[in-house]
């Protein structure tokens, strides 16, 4: 059996508890006018192969801006700003995480365990061009199951969970990651 631990877990639902209620912007391609995109729209499948997407979470949305003012903005910046990736490949979609994240896996070999540090986490992903969606699916801690939505509009992706604390499982709150494409 593989599962996944991460050392940030604690910090990333606490950052995803903060800023599930806040509405992710969303920034449409807008390339002034004459100007040509040459974006293929995700029309199937086929057309996620080779794209390239960035979901950058501001652990500073919500803080109190009096503690904020108090810190080195830049040094803020670095340290509560973070960029996740996600490329798509023919067969999956990884998801990256920042440099200063470390994503540990463990490993069950009868009664033992060994951990190893992982950079990715691959998920087999399908894509329904009808209704704009898809799902990703990945081993990590049991089959996980991540449903997501392609906004043709806007060309982001937007993978969908729940949230919730350990001990207040019933009160879960959604929270969206927001996907921009990069290439």
């Amino acid at each position: 059996m593989k599962k996944n631990i991460f050392a940030l877990a604690a910090a990333a639902l606490f950052a995803f508890g903060m800023t599930a209620c806040t509405e992710e912007p969303i920034n449409p391609i807008n390339p002034g006018e004459g100007t040509e995109v040459n974006t293929p729209m995700v029309k199937s499948a086929a057309d996620l192969i080779g794209t390239e997407w960035e979901y950058v979470l501001d652990l500073t949305a919500g803080m109190d801006t009096d503690l904020l003012a108090c810190m080195d903005s830049a040094t803020i910046a670095d340290m509560l700003t973070m960029t996740f990736g996600l490329n798509f490949d023919s067969s999956y979609a990884h998801l990256t995480f920042p440099e200063d994240v470390i994503g540990l896996n463990v490993i069950e070999d009868g009664d033992d365990f060994t951990i190893e540090e992982v950079q990715e986490m691959a998920y087999a992903y399908t894509y329904d061009a009808s209704t704009t969606s898809g799902t990703l699916t990945g081993s990590n801690l049991g089959t996980l199951v991540l449903p997501f939505t392609y906004d043709e509009a806007n060309d982001i992706i937007t993978i969908s969970m729940m949230v919730a604390s350990e001990d207040d499982e019933d009160n879960a709150v959604p929270f969206n990651l927001v996907f921009n494409r990069v290439n």
